[in-house]
């Protein structure tokens, strides 16, 4: 239960302090009228009551200016309960009209004071009545007449307008005081309004959200259900989204999102339902379609309606999308199983070079079951050592000697034979396994390395291929480090193949831990050089040590002249920037002599030798160190 009307909570008190001087002052008018009054009427002890009650009443004045408003409040009440007493005995008794004030009191009091002063002011109040009659029905006090005329009007009417001035005070208070409440109430269900949509929407695009577009999409397959019809979900992503993130900043971001939104919805039908799932992705709802060209066709409207050019702060950019396209077939598809597929299909369109769309089949889903499968049987193989490292030789092109070999791995299963690493290195890199079979590699090639340098087969120099994902996930530094220090292999001896897409990231956390490598003396590579990007800045960079010539351009090398200006063109690069060279995928002895006559350093290939065993490796050292020759 509140103290009073107005509490003492700091917004309101001023409120409180003033509507109380307020009812003061219109009380202290009152009464000095009222003296005037009993004085012109020669009523002299009623007037000297009247002005002891203004004096009273104006010290509580006092004591609100000063901020003491509930001992103000207090004072003033029983000052006036006081005056009002004191005339009903001395005066008229129960037949004077300040009987009319009480009421006015008690709203007063229960208004302004504490509850304990409420009810002790009722009860001096019905005390002092019930007293009153008593003397009166008993004859212990003659009750005298109050005779209408001139003092009984003035009377009445001084009470009256006192109490009526001071509710209509009070009145506006509530009136002020509802009018504050409807507004916090419209405020609360605003509020509650904008917390529902948010709920279902998105904060940004104010497009549906994941949870409205289940619910859409759950409406849509039973109406297509009833209807004959067809129901399709379009999954979208957009292309290179966190690079414009990036670069120019969330706040264009942002911006790119809403234009997108705005364009995806100028690709459907009011009844469709474009939502956002979450980041750079969108998924549109077609309701009712009639056959599956009709999801085909919005696809390709939305690739073409998504690729137009926008501003984006200083720069006019095209942004794409990849699209994944599921569609409802039978009773058992729901929200979560066409989201799956579509999002299936939109990898699918990814990996055939984005700005593109595919539309789910079944194939889909048992290549990526037998890619979980395959996930599921690596992490058993690594527990296993079921994986083995091979190794090819590299040549020296000129003098025929061994110098080195990468170290490639295999795989042999129990029941699935040997697995290609076509086949089991992406699985590795998408299921981040690599991290931990990468780190298994590096420690096992660099013992293999130490074995043969203590064996006498001579300074080798191994070559591990290292994923991105090993940079970005895994402490590469740390491992080849650790690697070095537990088996003693000298850094030299060891080289790290890089990939072309790790170089062009371009970044200083990469550029510092290729610094910190160098320094301990490993050397690097750029693995299949030339089948990556065409920018060659990333050589200006980052120091290696060579470049590896992709099989590709080898093996048609003495039968195509776009091949042979391509090597011919990488070799030029490489003697410019004095790095050593080395080709891959050498089969023949028409390609051996075609490298040769180029200025090919070095090379490796079927036609000395296939990726072998670390045992048949040393043989084959042992055996070639006896008859060196460039050729098988």
């Amino acid at each position: 239960m509140r103290k009073y009307l107005l509490s003492s909570d700091p917004n309101t008190e001023g409120i409180r302090r003033r509507r109380l001087g307020q009812f003061i002052t219109i009380t202290i008018v009152a009464l000095l009228i009222s003296s005037a009054h009993n004085v012109f009427f020669g009523n002299w002890r009623d007037a000297i009551l009247l002005v002891s009650g203004a004096v009273l009443t104006l010290g509580a004045y006092g004591m609100a200016k000063r901020g003491h408003t509930q001992a103000a409040s207090s004072t003033f009440t029983l000052s006036l309960l006081a005056v009002l007493a004191a005339i009903h005995w001395l005066s008229t008794g129960t037949h004077d009209p300040t009987l009319l004030a009480y009421p006015a009191l008690m709203v007063f009091t229960g208004l302004l004071c504490a509850p304990w002063l409420f009810w002790l002011e009722f009860a001096l109040i019905m005390l002092n009545i019930t007293l009153l009659v008593i003397a009166e029905a008993q004859g212990w006090r003659i009750a005298k007449d109050a005779l209408p005329g001139w003092p009984f009007w003035i009377d009445v009417t001084l009470i009256m307008v006192t109490v009526s001035m001071s509710i209509a005070l009070i009145m506006r208070d509530f009136r002020h005081a509802l009018a504050s409440l409807r507004s916090e109430n419209q405020r609360v269900r605003r509020s509650q309004k904008e917390v529902e949509f948010l709920a279902s929407h998105d904060a940004l695009t104010k497009l549906p959200n994941r949870l409205l577009a289940r619910d859409r999409c759950e409406h849509a397959l039973a109406l297509a259900r009833r209807a004959h019809k067809q129901t399709a979900l379009l999954y979208i992503d957009l292309d290179n989204f966190k690079t414009i993130n990036d670069s120019l900043g969330h706040a264009a971001g942002d911006q790119l999102l809403l234009t997108m939104s705005e364009r995806l919805q100028t690709c459907v039908r009011e009844s469709d339902t474009v939502a956002r799932q979450g980041g750079d992705e969108f998924l549109i709802i077609l309701e009712c379609i009639p056959a599956p060209d009709i999801a085909a066709d919005i696809a390709k409207q939305v690739i073409q309606r998504l690729a137009e050019p926008l501003a984006l702060g200083p720069l006019n950019i095209t942004a794409t999308c990849s699209i994944g396209v599921a569609v409802a077939h039978d009773q058992q598809d729901d929200f979560d199983s066409l989201l799956q597929k579509a999002d299936m299909a939109m990898y699918r369109a990814k990996g055939a070079g984005r700005n593109a769309f595919r539309i789910y089949d079944d194939s889909m889903n048992t290549k990526a079951t037998e890619q979980l499968e395959l996930a599921s049987k690596m992490r058993v193989a690594l527990i296993k050592s079921e994986f083995t490292l091979h190794y090819q030789p590299q040549f020296d092109l000129r003098s025929g000697q061994i110098i080195g070999a990468e170290a490639l791995v295999r795989w042999r299963h129990p029941e699935l034979g040997l697995v290609p690493p076509g086949k089991f290195i992406p699985v590795a890199e998408n299921s981040g396994l690599i991290v931990e079979m990468g780190e298994w590699i590096v420690l096992e090639a660099c013992r293999q390395a130490k074995c043969w340098l203590d064996e006498g087969l001579g300074e080798l120099v191994v070559g591990i291929n290292i994923s991105p994902i090993q940079f970005r996930r895994g402490d590469v530094e740390q491992l080849i480090n650790h690697a070095l220090a537990q088996t003693g292999l000298p850094a030299h001896l060891l080289e790290l193949e890089l990939t072309e897409s790790l170089l062009l990231e371009d970044s200083a956390h990469l550029k510092t831990i290729l610094q910190n490598l160098r320094s301990l003396g490993i050397s690097f590579s750029i693995d299949d050089f030339g089948t990556g990007y065409s920018n060659l800045s990333y050589l200006k960079h980052f120091e290696v040590e060579r470049l590896k010539i992709d099989q590709s351009f080898i093996r048609r090398l003495s039968d195509d002249a776009h091949d042979e200006a391509i090597v011919r063109a990488i070799i030029q690069v490489a003697d410019s920037l004095n790095l050593h060279l080395i080709a891959e995928g050498i089969e023949d002895t028409r390609t051996l002599t075609k490298l040769q006559e180029l200025g090919c350093e070095q090379g490796q290939g079927f036609l000395w030798s296939p990726a072998i065993t670390a045992s048949e490796f040393k043989r084959y050292v042992l055996q070639h160190q006896a008859s060196p020759s460039p050729a098988a």
